[in-house]
């Protein structure tokens, strides 16, 4: 772990992580045009705005007499949205993989830190969130990655090959 941070910082870092992460999946979700991808990425966003509201009440809770203060980034390096529609999908995709592996190590290393039971185990819960994340992107990404065109992975659509 590189900087070691207290309990207030790390659910703000936390918070702040996954109201971008909703940003950048938000944002990527209007850009692709494969179906079966939008609808991963409609989930990703729910689960990433399901986590910061976990978050926040954590927050209230633990530190019910201070504000909420964002800091300026979160701890993920996603790509700005100005960016998204400039870069190609092999590398969107792998950037979002790339923070979904460094959520679930900050979750994971971070739940060490923190004193309160309720939230330790939700740092645990939400580390492997993160890492179940990380399988769906892989997944989308090997299939971009295993098609000779990107006009052949915008038409395939799982939905098609039945059960």
């Amino acid at each position: 772990m590189e900087e070691t941070l207290t309990s207030l910082e790390i659910l703000q870092k936390a918070i702040k992580s996954e109201v971008e992460a909703f940003q950048f999946y938000n944002k990527l979700q209007e850009v692709v045009e494969n179906k079966v991808l939008k609808k991963k990425l409609n989930f990703l966003k729910r689960e990433e705005k399901k986590h910061e509201k976990l978050l926040r009440n954590i927050f209230k809770n633990q530190f019910p007499k201070e504000k909420i203060k964002l800091p300026k980034k979160g701890f993920t390096p996603l790509p700005t949205i100005e960016k998204i529609e400039k870069l190609s999908l092999e590398s969107l995709l792998e950037a979002a993989m790339e923070a979904e592996e460094i959520s679930e190590k900050f979750y994971r290393e971070n739940s060490i830190l923190i004193n309160d039971e309720n939230s330790k185990r939700l740092l645990i819960y939400l580390s492997s969130m993160e890492k179940s994340h990380y399988q769906i992107l892989k997944t989308e990404y090997d299939l971009l990655t295993s098609f000779t065109s990107y006009e052949a992975y915008k038409k395939f659509s799982l939905e098609h090959l039945g059960p």
